[in-house]
């Protein structure tokens, strides 16, 4: 399973480690681009209008300032320098298999080595343009797109949006569960297609859904008791799902490789309704 996640804004700055290597990080066919990303990032950092630029706000500044050296700034695994709220919840540690996608080094797994940084996706650089944009297109030539993502390792689970394709691509199926109640006909209906190899769960927030969903593709939201979407909270949720399919993936390794059911997992956290499109399985979760 590929679990797809974002980076976060909250970050802890390596107090010492190795200093950035491009060449050493996951991925390497991406290594052009980081460097351009790297360096037009750089050179904002240097600017009087930096903050601007970046859309950060005065005291954010000193981060700004403190990146203009990047290259020489310590480094850590991803899973340890971002520390925002979804990852406080996810507890990552090594040897969890996920990937990160950011505007800085558009994807790389939770081991590789990266500094602290201030650069969202939304952000424009000159000479490089809409970030968006740019790892859309360099991840798709790279082969992230529909049919080359396989060969990165694995299936992949989104907590933001998913979806899959087969036999089950022309059904509807809805399905609302409570925490320990067993399935109704709807949800055993679509157990198989939970279980399905090539899965990818997807927890990226907007900006960062960069690549097209195939295959087995999830994705999630959460919503309060009456229905409405929320935000900040979500992304806790997105983290615990995260560690909940990973646990559920070391015990299935150990029973000799069995699936994984993400819907099954996300029961765990509370009241879910499944429901697909023909593309993406939507999981919404009721918050309690």
């Amino acid at each position: 399973m590929r679990i797809l996640l974002p980076p976060s804004e909250g970050k802890t700055a390596p107090v010492d480690g190795p200093v950035l290597d491009l060449d050493g990080l996951s991925y390497p066919e991406l290594a052009a681009a980081r460097r351009r990303v790297l360096e037009a990032l750089v050179a904002v950092s240097k600017r009087d209008d930096a903050g601007e630029i970046l859309g950060v706000g005065r005291r954010i500044m000193p981060e700004v300032v403190a990146q203009r050296d990047m290259l020489a700034a310590p480094c850590a695994p991803a899973r340890e320098v971002y520390t925002g709220v979804l990852y406080e919840a996810a507890r990552l540690h090594e040897g969890d298999d996920v990937r990160i996608f950011s505007g800085l080094f558009g994807v790389t797994t939770g081991e590789d080595l990266i500094p602290t940084y201030r650069l969202s996706m939304n952000v424009s650089l000159p000479g490089i343009g809409s970030l968006k944009a740019f790892w859309r297109r360099e991840l798709a030539q790279a082969g992230f797109g529909r049919a080359g993502f396989e060969k990165n390792r694995g299936h992949a689970a989104d907590g933001e949006s998913s979806g899959f394709a087969g036999r089950a691509a022309h059904e509807s199926v809805s399905a609302t569960v409570g925490r320990g109640r067993s399935r109704d006909a709807a949800d055993q209906r679509g157990a198989a297609e939970t279980m399905v190899a090539g899965t990818t769960v997807d927890m990226r927030s907007g900006a960062y859904r960069i690549t097209t969903p195939h295959g087995n593709w999830w994705d999630l939201r959460v919503v309060d008791s009456r229905g409405t979407v929320i935000t900040h909270a979500a992304k806790h949720y997105r983290g615990a799902l995260a560690r909940a399919l990973l646990d559920a993936g070391r015990g299935a390794a150990m029973r000799g490789g069995a699936a994984v059911d993400v819907a099954q997992a996300a029961r765990t956290l509370g009241r879910i309704e499944v429901k697909h499109d023909g593309l993406r399985h939507h999981i919404t979760l009721m918050a309690e």
